[in-house]
């Protein structure tokens, strides 16, 4: 559940990504357009869609990615024999040990070698694994997604913002001192005076980060009757699952909605809460999720759950057909209040995560924690933590 705006933002100490944006900002644009025009698409437009960006896909890996030419041959298969989303069955889940062990044959062949850029995930199920995205396109595509949410509480992706997220310093400024960085590791007592005293000179329209850490934003707050901060329209909490509890927390902290965002550094899946409900409301512009059994059929009924597999349609340099996430959805068949006809979630949960705890008692997040392990050593395949109590 590693998000992608973490990494938007980590890369470039100086002004994050805004310039790499501004040098793809027509893919932000071009998707943007697209998506403000097909919000409010009937299943039946969204289904067509889908079916095309499918196709186009398949033809291109079978074509231009050599492990897929390799399975289709394998399975007696031509692209041509899947022409729909239910027939994506024919083709076998995709795990991530598979991706790790096959890492060059998933890349493309029509693509230029500097188009490949090569990162990591968070790895909040096991060691993280590397894989390639499009440089520069990812994120203008990923941050077009975003700014629609951010539409729904007058917010731009450009505004003035707070990130608690993993890294190593305790605080740090970027895109020209337009965000405020604070690390997820560092949040404890003797370091909110600071913290809050930045937040509230920035004015930040939106905060951003981990919901276990803005938890712990939120609780030193409420403890030492701290008031909010009259600037921030919302908090979005990514890369963990939102908990109803801390969402209550939150919104009774900051005095505004709180909206969870799902998404992965893998490219392949994209969702949102919306203004007027808590599920997640999975965007089928951005790839074509499922919910599957541990039998291996789809989840059909509401309430039940099955683990997330997608496909996702925005990164043909690196496709990753009917992959798994590793991630629990919890399937919801009720029409939103909102009008768009996704896929709806009512709760995503099973990743390991939350907190670990210091000998000083102090609450640590763990999301992030494996990404740092994995920039110690390139050779460590995977990694456990054992916390004794």
């Amino acid at each position: 559940m590693t998000n992608i705006l973490q990494r938007f933002v980590q890369k470039n100490p100086l002004t994050g990504d805004a310039l790499k944006i501004l040098t793809h900002y027509r893919h932000f644009k071009k998707m943007y357009k697209f998506l403000k025009e097909s919000y409010t698409w009937s299943e039946e437009q969204i289904r067509e869609y889908q079916t095309q960006q499918l196709r186009k896909l398949l033809y291109h890996a079978y074509k231009n990615v050599p492990y897929y030419a390799k399975l289709f041959d394998k399975l007696k298969l031509k692209p041509k024999d899947i022409s729909s989303v239910e027939d994506l069955q024919k083709l076998p889940l995709l795990d991530k040990q598979t991706v790790r062990e096959n890492l060059e044959e998933f890349k493309a062949k029509n693509f230029p070698k500097r188009k490949f850029e090569y990162i990591t995930t968070g790895g909040s199920t096991g060691f993280p694994l590397g894989l390639y995205v499009e440089r520069g396109v990812a994120e203008a595509i990923h941050m077009a997604f975003l700014q629609i949410l951010l539409d729904q509480v007058d917010c731009h992706f450009t505004d003035r913002q707070v990130h608690i997220i993993g890294i190593e310093e305790a605080c740090k400024y970027q895109v020209f001192g337009r965000i405020l960085i604070l690390s997820s590791f560092h949040m404890k007592d003797e370091n909110m005076p600071t913290f809050i005293r930045k937040i509230r000179k920035l004015k930040p329209k939106f905060i951003l980060g981990f919901p276990s850490a803005v938890t712990i934003l939120a609780r030193y707050m409420n403890k030492n009757k701290i008031e909010p901060f009259s600037s921030v329209k919302t908090v979005i909490c990514s890369g963990e699952t939102l908990y109803d509890w801390q969402r209550e927390l939150l919104e009774e902290t900051f005095k505004c909605r709180v909206h969870a965002v799902y998404s992965h550094n893998e490219v392949s899946v994209f969702a949102t809460t919306c203004a007027y409900s808590n599920d997640y409301h999975v965007y089928p512009e951005y790839g074509i999720a499922e919910l599957i059994r541990k039998d291996g059929k789809p989840v059909t009924k509401e309430g039940e759950m099955g683990e997330i597999v997608v496909t996702g349609f925005n990164n043909p340099l690196f496709p990753l057909i009917r992959y798994r996430t590793g991630d629990i959805g919890v399937l919801a068949h009720q029409k939103c209040k909102c009008g768009r006809n996704y896929l709806l979630l009512k709760r995503i949960e099973g990743r390991v995560q939350d907190f670990i705890v210091s000998k000083s008692g102090r609450y640590i997040p763990l999301t992030g924690f494996y990404g740092l392990v994995a920039k110690c050593s390139n050779n460590v395949r995977n990694c456990q933590l054992v916390q004794e109590v």
